[in-house]
């Protein structure tokens, strides 16, 4: 008789490639990516939040849940952030992480991002790691004097869907990190906080004129559409 053994180690190869291939089909992993400009990008909103957060304010923080998608890009944010606020001194209030569905825009529900302001406390720091308030018309009416702090991640082409400027003048924003529009395909080596730079840029109302497409005029309440 002759010998199998060859036979026997092919067929068993076969399958296990086979059961390889059929796991990574139905448990996809995500693409590895450079971590470093999205950590930075967390640091500074970071930054941000400290300095803006006052004595027994709130800093509630709005994330994307992990499950049972993972986005890496995500994920660094917002382990660069609360790594930086603990080195801060801070601590986070309260996080949320939303469920999203990963063939839609990535949002916060308006009627979420509306309770959340509705209800919230002067002085409250909300850090939105899902973009900025998205509100419904005549949402904005019904806040009443929203006295807290809004920032929030925008990054690709989301600014074209959203009318940043007047949330800005809405007091609806505080700052906003947005994709440089020269930015690299990828950073170049160095530092977080130098990645960050290269790849995103940080607007508040001091440097409104920097936004990507915008005027460096304010709008009124009631210009424009979102």
């Amino acid at each position: 008789m002759k010998d199998r053994t060859p036979v026997k180690v092919l067929a068993v190869t076969t399958l296990v490639v086979a059961w390889s291939a059929l796991y990574l089909i139905q448990n996809p992993r995500p693409p590895r990516i450079d971590p470093r400009p999205h950590e930075g990008l967390g640091e500074v909103l970071a930054g941000e939040a400290a300095r803006l957060l006052k004595p027994g304010a709130r800093l509630i923080v709005i994330a994307r849940d992990s499950a049972p998608f993972q986005v890496p890009a995500c994920a660094a944010q917002l382990d660069g952030f609360l790594r930086a606020i603990r080195k801060a001194g801070k601590s986070v209030t309260e996080l949320r992480r939303i469920k999203l569905d990963p063939l839609r825009l990535t949002a916060v529900p308006p009627g979420d991002f509306f309770d959340l302001l509705r209800l919230g406390r002067p002085d409250d720091v909300i850090v939105s790691f899902l973009g900025p308030p998205a509100l419904e018309p005549g949402q904005v009416d019904q806040l009443g004097g929203w006295r807290g702090h809004v920032l929030a991640v925008c990054p690709g082409g989301a600014p074209a869907r959203v009318n940043l400027r007047r949330l800005f003048a809405e007091g609806l924003l505080t700052a906003v990190v947005v994709s440089r529009p020269d930015a690299p395909a990828r950073a170049g080596p160095g530092s977080r906080s130098h990645a960050f730079a290269q790849m995103f840029m940080l607007i508040t109302a001091a440097n409104l004129q920097d936004l990507p497409g915008a005027s460096p005029r304010l709008p009124r309440t009631d210009e424009g559409s979102p």
